[in-house]
């Protein structure tokens, strides 16, 4: 039997693996559990954490490092479960668990028994047996430490009704925790990476816990996957900095390279679900599906731009064309037509700069009724050459707000201050979801192109990973083939 001093030394700057399938997972089996553990030793593992007398038994044979032992079990009317009484730890012992951990939460255990007199009870039946203190907070390690624990963990921050909400891994509670108590502590919870775990080491713990990264695949594998959609969504998406972009509300923005003179898409309208009405006082948002245009210089310093396509006004209440312009010598820069489109059909929406120097035209056709033209508008775009040598065509996708609703979370007016604007008026209902996108297209004098990823100069969401006050995903992609089609949600409502 291995001493005290021998089962420290082990461990002490080291990985700890902890080798755990609970029953309602794929690799449940005390045998495979025992194959993780010899797996994470071959792979330089200092010690094994372990959950259950089978499995802990199957791991001894496999393996020569210490192993820290929980079994975990829920009682009615306790929230605690890692060791909860004393049968657990009669268990532990028994199986000859080298450090056996508990909860050490000031939460009270099954039968409603306080942490110091559960732990005063096991100290004086297992005088030589190492414990280790699964704490949430600074006060609970402080307080373990007291009693008489022999190892300090972080394992339970995020997991306690007063710590839920912690970003895990939670390096502070690992600092302060080394610098408060004189017992080693051993730093879990949330170490995803290398790099986190090497963190984690120079806090001065005195070994870390890693797990689910390791040893659970189906965790593993969520954790990719969800890594891809979090980058398709606002709370993954960092822009380049190269574009101001759409910033008005919830958006998305593909910039095409500059030498284009026509662009074009399909928008399946009958497919978009939207809601425009805010459900605490009934006001209207708008919402935009368009393609526009930057104007620039001849050393691409720039001049002007102009947007145009599909327009859901909270005024009209219906789908129709719009144009804005940004500078212009005509006497109206904003038009709505009068028009309004047949929400169960399908149309293509096609910006022509190509034949008049400073000049567009935008067509709507109806793709159900046989590419019939239902609208069209020209319009003055100024300084754009007609051969597209200085312009870069972009789509966008948008919810916007009118002055009338635009407030902070305070309720006070505000015109600027987008973040406040977007939270204001979460929760409200608002949405435009599934807006389904398909061949779009670019055109210059030479040809018409699939409008391709290398075609492309940017793409620009907002919000995104720089606006850190809004903490849902209310701008998502669904689908895209780069960048000629695209299935966008923009949905202002956590879900």
């Amino acid at each position: 039997m291995r001493t005290h001093d021998e089962i420290r030394n082990s461990i002490q700057g080291g990985l700890i693996v902890s080798c755990q399938a609970l029953e309602d997972e794929p690799l449940h089996s005390s045998y495979i559990m025992a194959r993780m553990a010899y797996s994470a030793m071959k792979g330089g593992a200092a010690g094994i954490r372990a959950n259950s007398v089978e499995d802990i038994r199957e791991i001894k044979k496999a393996v020569t490092l210490p192993i820290i032992g929980i079994i975990k079990k829920d009682y009615e009317g306790s929230e605690v479960y890692i060791t909860p009484t004393m049968k657990e730890v009669d268990a532990l012992v028994e199986c000859g668990a080298d450090i056996i951990s508990l909860d050490s939460t000031d939460r009270l255990r099954p039968g409603g028994k306080r942490l110091d007199d559960f732990f005063a009870e096991i100290r004086e039946k297992y005088p030589d047996q190492l414990f280790m203190a699964d704490c949430s907070c600074i006060e609970e390690g402080i307080h373990a430490e007291k009693i008489g624990f022999d190892i300090i963990g972080t394992t339970l921050s995020g997991y306690t009704s007063r710590t839920r909400g912690n970003t895990l891994p939670d390096y502070e509670f690992m600092k302060e925790l080394v610098r408060k108590v004189n017992k080693p502590v051993i730093a879990e919870g949330g170490i995803w990476t290398a790099d986190e775990l090497v963190i984690a080491l120079n806090t001065g713990v005195f070994a870390a816990v890693v797990g689910t990264a390791i040893t659970r695949p189906n965790e593993i594998t969520k954790h990719f996957v969800d890594a891809v959609n979090k980058s398709k969504t606002n709370l993954g998406f960092t822009n380049s900095g190269r574009y101001q972009g759409d910033n008005d509300g919830p958006a998305y923005v593909v910039y095409s390279k500059i030498g284009y003179n026509k662009a074009s898409f399909e928008f399946h309208m009958s497919k978009a679900k939207l809601n425009m009405r805010r459900k605490s006082d009934q006001r209207w948002t708008n919402s935009y599906i368009f393609l526009g245009v930057d104007v620039y210089d001849d050393q691409e310093e720039f001049l002007n731009c102009i947007d145009a396509g599909f327009c859901y006004s909270g005024g009209t209440r219906n789908w129709h064309l719009f144009y804005n312009l940004l500078k212009t010598n005509q006497k109206e820069s904003w038009y709505e037509s009068s028009i309004a489109l047949d929400e169960t059909h399908d149309y293509k929406l096609i910006l022509d700069c190509s034949y008049k120097n400073e000049t567009a035209a935008l067509t709507i056709l109806d793709l159900t009724d046989g590419n019939r033209e239902v609208d069209r508008a020209e319009f003055e775009v100024m300084y754009a050459k007609k051969d597209g040598s200085n312009l870069s065509m972009y789509q966008d996708f948008a919810i916007d707000f009118p002055e009338d609703i635009k407030m902070n979370r305070m309720g006070e007016n505000s015109t600027e201050d987008w973040e406040e604007i977007t939270l204001y008026n979460s929760d409200e209902g608002i949405y435009l979801n599934n807006i389904v996108i398909q061949d779009a297209r670019l055109y210059n004098p030479e040809g018409a192109y699939v409008w391709s990823e290398g075609r492309t100069n940017d793409r620009f969401m907002w919000p995104s990973t720089q606006c850190r006050k809004i903490d849902y995903a209310c701008t998502k992609i669904q689908r895209q083939q780069m960048n000629t089609e695209l299935i966008l949600d923009l949905d202002m409502n956590r879900k």
